[in-house]
């Protein structure tokens, strides 16, 4: 039968216009030559007011869109209509007449994760048989568009956002926009390429597990996991309710930043939502420096042979740029990275689910997604299995408030923020790989991700360079991205992303120089 959602040939239903005439009217547009440029913020907006038209970008946009359809179809889930993008940059015009006026995302195309509302667009989190079309947008989305975003579509995701690898979406595996045999991450799968390709400035997702820096660091862009509850995960489908956080994916911190300061707001309909109360003010008088600590020997071990490398490579940068490392103790991140999936809180999976579903439906879901649910009941756990569990949660993240910590005036003017700095995964497996173990090497990319939102620690995934991978196909070696993900304590956004943003430089050119 054909399922919500799905289009008869089994694939995504996407909405768009074909053959829309895309000529350029010149008293509309004046005489400025086709736009094709970056689409990162900063650089539009000195485009925007150099005389560019959002409608000219929208153009080129959708060009771009088109073009990358031949190397991966299933990246949109749902792609506006370009009439309707385009009637949306013409009314940029109406509702900020005043470019002094104009808000922070003005004319700033985004995609949006298919786990996010959008009224009228169905959400399919990746699985057509619990599809639906809700009536009201979440508030993430709206405060998009509300500072002039421009919404292109929703995208691909693994399936009920179960997984680091995206290759568990019924409409199509995804693979890294650097090569197609190596996978693209999830479970914002989509959301990563849309940014990495140039297609939109930035995308709304989600993380759970590591579900925004992983396909960060598989694409070579930043992913951004703020603090739990700064952003309404109202109208965010979940996966684990205590431990999802709404994030965001794109190509600069700079870009990262802008896009949360819009959307960070207390939310008093999501009871997940922090007060400002519990927050930590941010002081941008003082000088900033920083300490950081890394995984032990042991740990690293997980990593492949070139993840070592690159990763010894960013401590020593790290080093040069002012950064003190120190010793940390490991510990109680170690043990909060067994919590995600490998104790009872496996099962707040299974409450995302209407009530008796499973049983009666298990057959519509990705096989490997309905080995994930069996797993978790397959557990047994009590409910003294869970308070067992959520007292060591509580544990844990006490013991990390003593390590990752702001120091306030350790010298005049200056405050020093402590933070862990950790490969974001240990490896980059190949579809192939996935394919042969799909469970066990989701497991290890946690390795340095699970912990992150159970012990409800901002961290930023920030690429640092590439390095050289022999093509199987025995063509020429493969450039693939690497990066690492920095951590620091709850509510310690801010201060966070001042830190990566003096490193994002000297980080992004490591391995440049290799052939």
């Amino acid at each position: 039968m054909k399922l919500p959602g799905q289009a008869p040939d089994g694939g995504p239903i996407i909405y768009e216009e074909v053959g829309m005439l895309k000529t350029w009217d010149e008293t509309d547009m004046g005489a400025t030559d086709h736009w094709d440029s970056s689409l990162n913020i900063t650089s539009l907006l000195l485009d925007y007011e150099a005389g560019i038209k959002p409608q000219q970008v929208i153009r080129a946009i959708y060009d771009r869109i088109d073009a990358y359809k031949i190397v991966q179809p299933s990246v949109w889930l749902h792609l506006q209509p370009l009439g309707e993008v385009l009637r949306a940059a013409n009314e940029l015009h109406t509702r900020w007449p005043n470019p002094d006026e104009r808000p922070p995302l003005w004319g700033i195309p985004f995609s949006v994760k298919d786990s996010i509302d959008i009224a009228g667009i169905p959400t399919t989190v990746g699985c057509p048989a619990l599809s639906f079309v809700p009536e009201a947008s979440a508030p993430v989305y709206q405060h998009c568009i509300d500072a002039g975003g421009l919404f292109i579509g929703k995208t691909n995701m693994e399936q009920l956002a179960t997984g680091m690898t995206g290759c568990r979406s019924p409409y199509g595996t995804l693979h890294s926009t650097f090569s197609k045999q190596h996978i693209v991450g999830g479970s914002s799968s989509g959301s990563a390429a849309t940014v990495s390709e140039g297609l939109v400035s930035f995308s709304l997702g989600s993380d759970t597990a590591g579900s925004i820096r992983v396909p960060a660091l598989f694409n070579g862009i930043v992913g951004f996991k703020p603090t739990k509850g700064t952003v309404s995960a109202r109208g965010v489908a979940p996966a684990c309710l205590h431990q999802d956080c709404v994030s965001f994916l794109a190509a600069n911190i700079e870009d990262a930043e802008k896009v949360w300061n819009v959307c960070k707001g207390f939310d008093k309909w999501d009871v997940f939502a922090k007060l400002p109360s519990q927050l930590l003010s941010s002081n941008s008088n003082r000088q900033l420096r920083f300490r950081f600590g890394i995984p032990p020997a042991e740990a690293l071990e997980a990593c492949s042979p070139i993840y070592r490398k690159q990763f010894s490579q960013v401590v020593e940068a790290m080093s040069k740029t002012g950064g003190i490392l120190v010793s940390l103790n490991w510990q109680p991140f170690a043990a909060a990275n067994e919590l995600l999936y490998n104790s009872s809180f496996v099962l707040e999976r299974l409450t995302i689910l209407p009530e008796g579903w499973f049983e009666k439906n298990k057959q519509l879901l990705h096989p490997v997604t309905r080995q994930v649910f069996e797993g978790a009941l397959a557990r047994n756990s009590s409910a003294v299995d869970l308070f067992k569990d959520l007292h060591r949660q509580a544990e844990y993240k006490r013991a990390v408030e003593d390590v990752l910590r702001l120091d306030r005036e350790v010298e005049d003017g200056v405050d020093e923020l402590t933070v862990m700095v950790v490969p974001t995964t240990p490896f980059h497996p190949t579809i192939e790989e996935v394919s042969k173990d799909p469970l066990g090497i989701n497991g290890q990319l946690g390795a340095f991700a699970h912990f992150a939102n159970v012990l409800d620690l901002v961290g930023v995934a920030v690429p640092c360079g590439a390095y050289n991978m022999e093509d199987m196909s025995g063509g020429k070696p493969i450039r693939l991205p690497f990066g690492v993900t920095i951590l620091a304590g709850t509510g310690l956004d801010c201060e966070l992303l001042k830190v990566v943003a003096q490193l994002e430089e000297v980080l992004g050119d490591l391995g440049q120089d290799e052939d």
